[in-house]
């Protein structure tokens, strides 16, 4: 178990490389955001799987068992044909965006004199492939993972719940009127 000298240790080498600082909340945002959209994607099975018992049938489940679990559902007719297809585009931009995740997050970060970089297993030719690890790329694909958690809610408020679709804002309107 990590101790007080472990972790001023790391704040030290913050100090001395504050990219590696922002790099890891980048990270760490990213994440966040990641584990908002798996939350959600777990309540949409268990809706549609109504019942006492839908959320045995979520536990345990990863990402990708989820994303089939509601095409499976979906696709059987449980809902209008025009929310599956909805759906549809919902999930295979989550499909990308978690596969993009699981680079960051089960990589192994190499950090070098000007960059750094994640090293991944290449499955297919036995290799590793390296990946520029950017603050803007893990900032974005957060920002990726939060819009994909609002749209899998409001998908199930509007065609479980029944509530009209609330209008879109174009993106910076929210903030504006909030000031």
């Amino acid at each position: 178990m990590a101790n007080r000298s472990d972790f001023e240790l790391h704040r030290r080498n913050w100090e001395v490389r504050p990219d590696q600082k922002e790099l890891d909340l980048a990270l760490g945002f990213m994440v966040r955001q990641a584990a908002m959209l798996e939350f959600f994607l777990h309540q949409t099975v268990r809706r549609l799987v109504g019942g006492q018992f839908g959320v045995l049938v979520t536990v345990g489940m990863q990402v990708s068992a989820l994303l089939d679990a509601v095409k499976r559902i979906t696709d059987a007719g449980a809902v209008p044909e025009e929310a599956a297809q909805e759906m549809a585009e919902i999930s295979g931009k989550s499909r990308v965006a978690f596969r993009e995740r699981n680079k960051y997050v089960h990589g192994a970060r190499v950090i070098g004199a000007e960059s750094s970089e994640v090293w991944t297993n290449n499955r297919k030719s036995g290799g590793i492939d390296q990946h520029p690890l950017e603050v803007e790329k893990l900032m974005a694909l957060g920002a990726d993972f939060a819009k994909l958690s609002g749209e899998v809610s409001e998908w199930y408020r509007h065609h479980l719940d029944g509530h009209p679709k609330r209008r879109s804002q174009p993106s910076g309107a929210r903030g504006q009127a909030e000031e």
